[in-house]
C-alpha cells in the first residue's frame, strides 16, 4: 500500500511536472502549423516562458522567422509583390510568362541629360525625392513597378496579386496614378521654389552656379499610357532573372511618353485606355480630347492618341477651348489647313502651338491621309 501511494503520488507530481516543462511545446506547435496554413511567417509568444530548453527552441525559431521576414522584406524592395507571393507559395521563381491583357504606364522625366551635366553624381538625390513620390502614386492604385531605368519608369496595371485581384479598371488606375505621379514633381518644384527662395531670404541672391543647380532641380515628367496583350513573367538565366512587360503596347505607350513633350500635356493616352475605361466603368470620370492620329516610323497600323481630362478640372472655359480644338482638328484632318491654321491661332491650349507649326503654309501634303508619322523615338 506504501509503495502504491508512492508510486501514485510521484506519478501525480511527475505528470504536473512534466506537463509544466513542456507546456509551451503545445503553444510552439499551434504557431507553428497555423503559420504553415496562412503561409505566414510570424513570432511565438514566449511571454512567461521559463528558462529551459524549449524555450530556447522558441527563441531560436523566433530569430529564424525574424531574420526570414528581414530577408523577404528586402526581397520584395527589388521584386514585384506577385513575384514575392508567388516564391513563398511555391518556394521556387521560375522563368516563365503569360499572356495577359494590361494596361502600361510610361514615366519619364524632361531634359534629364542637362540635369545629369549640372548635378552629375548628385543627381541620384533629386531621383530618390522624386521616386519617393512616384512609386508611392502607383502603388496607391494597385500598379507593379516593370522597371526603373535611370529618370524612366514603367508601371503595369491590372496584375493579380496573391489571391486577390482588384475589381477597379485596370485603365482608371493607369490615369489617375499618370496623374498622382505629376502631382508628385509638381510638389517636388515647389519644395525646390520654396528653399530657393529661403536662401535669397537669407543672402538676397543666389549665385550663378546655384541658380543653375535650382533650374536643373525642377523635375518635370511626361506620362504615356497604353495596354492590350502583352507577354508579363520572368526572363534572363537561373543565375540573374528580372521580372518585366514585353510587347508593342510597351514600346507604343513609351512613344506616348514622348510625345507629351510635343503637345505639352501631362499625359497621353491610347484609344485603347479610352475604351478601357469608357465602356467598363459606368460613371464618367475623364473627358478625353483626341489629340490627333499618329503613325509610328517603321509600323503600318496607326493609333488615334487623347489627352484625359479629369471632370474635376473642367469648367466653362475650358470647355470652350476643347470644342474649338475639336472644331479645329476636324478641318486639319481633312486637309482643310488654311482655316485650321486661322483656328488654331486663336485656341488658347498647349498642344495648338504643334497644329499652328504644321499648319503654317496652310497647304496639306499631297498624300494627306489625316495621319502624322511619328519620326523619332
Amino acid at each position: 500500500l506504501i509503495i502504491a501511494l508512492i508510486t501514485l503520488a510521484c506519478a501525480v507530481i511527475g505528470t504536473y511536472y512534466i506537463r509544466h516543462i513542456t507546456r509551451f511545446i503545445d503553444r510552439i506547435t499551434d504557431a507553428i502549423m497555423k503559420m504553415i496554413e496562412t503561409q505566414q511567417l510570424d513570432l511565438i509568444n514566449l511571454d512567461g516562458a521559463s528558462n529551459d530548453n524549449i524555450t530556447f527552441m522558441g527563441m531560436a525559431f523566433n530569430s529564424l522567422s525574424n531574420s526570414i521576414n528581414n530577408l523577404l522584406s528586402i526581397f520584395r524592395r527589388f521584386v514585384n509583390q506577385d513575384v514575392v507571393a508567388q516564391a513563398y507559395r511555391e518556394k521556387v521563381v521560375r522563368l516563365e510568362g503569360d499572356q495577359k491583357e494590361l494596361t502600361v504606364l510610361c514615366s519619364d522625366i524632361k531634359s534629364f541629360t542637362a540635369m545629369t551635366e549640372t548635378l552629375g553624381t548628385d543627381i541620384i538625390n533629386v531621383l530618390n525625392l522624386y521616386y519617393q513620390r512616384a512609386i508611392r502614386a502607383i502603388f496607391q492604385y494597385n500598379g507593379l513597378i516593370g522597371s526603373i531605368m535611370g529618370d524612366a519608369v514603367l508601371a503595369v496595371f491590372g496584375i493579380k496579386i496573391g489571391t486577390k485581384k482588384s475589381s477597379v479598371n485596370k485603365s482608371y488606375q493607369a490615369v489617375w496614378a499618370g496623374y498622382e505621379i505629376q502631382k508628385a514633381a509638381r510638389a517636388l518644384r515647389l519644395e525646390m521654389k520654396e528653399r530657393r527662395d529661403a536662401i535669397i531670404e537669407r543672402r538676397g541672391a543666389l549665385t550663378e552656379e546655384e541658380e543653375q543647380i535650382y533650374r536643373a532641380v525642377l523635375v518635370e515628367v511626361g506620362v504615356g499610357i497604353d495596354g492590350g496583350t502583352v507577354f508579363y513573367g520572368n526572363i534572363g538565366s537561373y543565375e540573374r532573372m528580372t521580372n518585366t512587360v514585353i510587347g508593342d503596347n510597351v514600346n507604343f505607350a513609351s512613344r506616348l511618353e514622348g510625345l507629351t513633350r510635343i503637345y505639352k500635356v501631362p499625359v497621353i493616352c491610347s484609344e485603347y485606355v479610352k475604351n478601357d475605361i469608357e465602356q467598363n466603368l459606368a460613371e464618367r470620370v475623364f473627358h478625353f480630347l483626341e489629340l490627333d492620329t499618329v503613325q509610328v516610323k517603321g509600323k503600318s497600323a496607326y493609333k488615334k492618341i487623347y489627352w484625359p481630362i479629369p471632370l474635376g478640372i473642367m469648367d466653362d472655359a475650358l470647355k470652350t477651348e476643347l470644342l474649338k480644338f475639336e472644331e479645329s482638328l476636324a478641318l486639319y484632318y481633312r486637309g482643310r489647313w488654311l482655316e485650321a491654321n486661322r483656328l488654331f491661332k486663336e485656341i488658347r491650349l498647349p498642344m495648338a502651338e504643334e497644329f499652328v507649326k504644321r499648319t503654317r503654309y496652310g497647304v496639306a501634303p499631297s498624300n494627306w491621309r489625316g495621319i502624322w508619322t511619328i519620326e523619332t523615338k
